[in-house]
């Protein structure tokens, strides 16, 4: 049985994110004893874990601790029924647009309303909402995950901004606030808007794209100018950047060093069009090359430039494939010198 956030994206209709939530009849006990791989990590949100596999689970019990702030997140689905359950005035609250919480669980307010921004159609209240108190890396991830797969990730993260979660937990994400940007090339204004502003232009909500969005410019806040760079070396300390930040909050390495490949080489697509593509073979053939074209499709779009710098990149990009698919030509086009037979 699904509950909280996995009802509610059943519900409407949204995507599932990396984080499942489900629902078991009993106690701890009962659930430990019919389910290998369970985890006891404290999580506020759920009585139990499983992080063996994905999606990472998140188990709330009938006769556990676990209780949601907001009345929405007690809805419950039966996938194999096609039913859901919505007792105790849960039905009535689904369709508010301003949700409010119950008063037992203030320290899940933020949380929780970060993430019901960011899924669904709701507002929640954003002034004077309770501080998250005790969040580690298990429920940081949990709440990052669950916002940036949402459809509206920068309404959560703005959330998360006005409360101060941003400067106590990840004061590297906060510090883009702190990066003006030159209204000629960036009138959406400073780093942190930006990076708001590249959520509305993708075309799904995937964990690495939007991992990539959020730190493709966290390394403005380390990067000196030099020589008119105003920026000069952001990509590879955001590189740095990306790896801690991630680490930190106990990303799989394989998803470490994807955003990381993202985060170094989200300039490269504008220079495509300069750089010969026999230099840079190892950047091209990486199986992350099409969403690297996404990060800068969307980077592009957020700062009103336009579209045009992307369509060249992609149309260098078509041309290197077609070219290394040709064996009478190199990646660069140019025709391949045949060594004759005897």
């Amino acid at each position: 049985m699904h509950c909280s956030f996995s009802a509610l994206d059943a519900y409407f209709g949204v995507s599932p994110g990396p984080v499942r939530f489900l629902w078991a009849e009993g106690g701890v006990v009962e659930l430990a004893s019919g389910h290998d791989g369970l985890s006891f990590p404290g999580l506020p949100y759920a009585d139990a874990a499983d992080d063996t596999g994905e999606p990472r689970l998140r188990f709330q019990c009938a006769e556990g601790d676990a209780r949601p702030a907001f009345p929405q997140l007690r809805l419950l689905h039966d996938p194999a029924a096609k039913r859901f359950y919505a007792r105790g005035g849960v039905y009535e609250t689904l369709h508010t647009s301003r949700p409010r919480p119950d008063e037992s669980t203030p320290e899940l307010v933020l949380f929780e309303a970060a993430i019901l921004a960011s899924r669904y159609a709701y507002e929640p209240e954003t002034e004077g909402l309770p501080s998250l108190g005790a969040c580690g890396a298990d429920c940081q991830r949990d709440l990052l995950d669950l916002i940036i797969t949402g459809a509206h990730p920068e309404k959560g993260l703005e959330i998360l901004r006005i409360s101060g979660f941003l400067d106590s937990f990840w004061p590297d994400i906060a510090g883009l606030t702190l990066v003006d940007h030159v209204k000629d090339f960036h009138p959406e204004g400073d780093a942190w808007r930006h990076t708001l502003e590249t959520f509305a232009h993708r075309k799904s909500p995937d964990q690495i794209l939007s991992l990539a969005l959020l730190l493709h410019d966290a390394g403005k806040l380390d990067a000196v100018a030099n020589e008119g760079r105003r920026f000069d070396r952001h990509s590879e300390l955001g590189e740095r950047t990306a790896r801690n930040f991630l680490r930190k909050l106990g990303y799989p390495q394989s998803v470490v060093d994807d955003v990381a490949f993202l985060v170094r080489n989200h300039m490269l697509p504008a220079a495509l069009p300069r750089i010969p593509p026999s230099s840079i073979e190892n950047v091209l053939r990486h199986p992350l090359f099409p969403t690297l074209l996404e990060v800068y499709r969307c980077d592009e779009l957020s700062t009103f430039r336009g579209p045009d710098g992307y369509y060249e990149a992609c149309a260098v990009y078509k041309a290197y494939l077609r070219n290394v698919r040709n064996p009478y030509r190199g990646p660069d086009g140019k025709k391949r010198a045949l060594a004759r037979s005897e």
